[in-house]
């Protein structure tokens, strides 16, 4: 029956390793962190650190923090450089994260929940500046960038 079921042996034997893998394997208890951990400084610099790394090494979440960033791009920048260096450093710890738990994790769905509802570290996104394809404005700047190039070009 078993033959008739599986086509050939290699795909019972594949079936049979399944079922041995999954009764054998030992899951790990999640990391739960306690609520006095979790208001430690140490867990609030690890939060921190975790969040703006995350924007910071995602362009799309980076993009548009610096677009929606009210202190302007150069400074909104520098603050997103300094972070992002420290997370790799706090994500290897085992000794914070058994404390505070896997905040770089809960920073990476955040990020994500956050930037569906139009949100980046708590700014609301906003358009991007310029003029865009399908503006009236679009073939009068096409039509003056020609007339310069091409006026140029047969004043020589």
């Amino acid at each position: 029956m078993a033959f008739i079921m599986f086509r050939t042996p290699f795909q019972f034997l594949v079936f049979l390793l399944s079922i041995c893998s999954v009764a054998v394997a030992q899951l790990e208890p999640r990391q739960s962190p306690s609520a006095n951990a979790i208001n430690s400084p140490v867990c609030q610099n690890y939060a921190r650190v975790a969040n703006l790394s995350t924007v910071a090494l995602n362009a799309t979440y980076r993009a548009a923090f610096l677009r929606s960033s009210s202190m302007g791009t150069f400074a909104a920048r520098s603050i997103l450089d300094v972070e992002s260096p420290k997370l790799m450093g706090m994500m290897m710890d085992q000794k914070l994260n058994q404390q505070c738990g896997n905040l770089s994790q809960v920073a990476l769905d955040g990020a994500a929940a956050n930037l569906t509802q139009g949100n980046v570290l708590g700014l609301t996104i906003l358009d991007a500046p310029g003029v865009t394809p399908d503006s009236p404005a679009m073939p009068i700047v096409q039509v003056a960038i020609f007339l310069l190039m091409g006026g140029t070009w047969l004043c020589l």
